[in-house]
């Protein structure tokens, strides 16, 4: 190998772990994976937004469903619209809260919102952490059944 294929290897290494180190990270003793396939199997389709942030800084730890789903400005049920992430942000260590009502995109067509802080588990620490979950479509579940399942995948996670 020559030295700048060296070189470029190793920036390459530098900066992935760099971003790495930036990245949101879920709390220690949270399976990633088992979140993930736990919220595909309870809740999950493309029309699916899971974001969780801590409350304390605002901080992004966990994003999950399709990404458009999460950048999509949907309605609120209040008059509002805005993304999941917005969402979340404006309701950081705010009580629970879920809601459906018709989306407007197409005949039909709903969305539902659950919102709050995520429970912790009978022995486990307190996190901090609050989160948006929401489906938009034809198919999509009201409000209080997305909190009901997107519990149930916390939980199975580790929190």
């Amino acid at each position: 190998m020559t030295r700048p294929t060296i070189l470029r290897g190793a920036l390459v290494v530098l900066a992935v772990a760099g971003l790495a180190a930036c990245s949101p990270k879920l709390p220690d003793g949270v399976d990633d994976t088992v979140l993930a396939q736990s919220i595909g199997r309870q809740i999950g389709s493309a029309s699916t937004c899971v974001v969780i942030a801590d409350a304390a800084n605002g901080r992004m730890v966990w994003r999950g469903g399709g990404y458009i789903t999460c950048a999509r400005n949907l309605p609120t049920c209040d008059g509002v619209v805005t993304t999941a992430e917005k969402l979340l942000q404006d309701n950081l260590g705010k009580p629970a809260r879920f809601f459906s009502c018709e989306s407007g995109t197409a005949p039909g067509a709903t969305v539902g919102w659950a919102i709050g802080p995520v429970p912790t588990g009978e022995g486990k620490p307190a996190r901090n952490l609050t989160y948006v979950a929401v489906m938009e479509g034809d198919r999509a579940l009201p409000g209080l059944e997305i909190k009901d399942r997107v519990e149930q995948a916390f939980k199975k996670a580790g929190f």
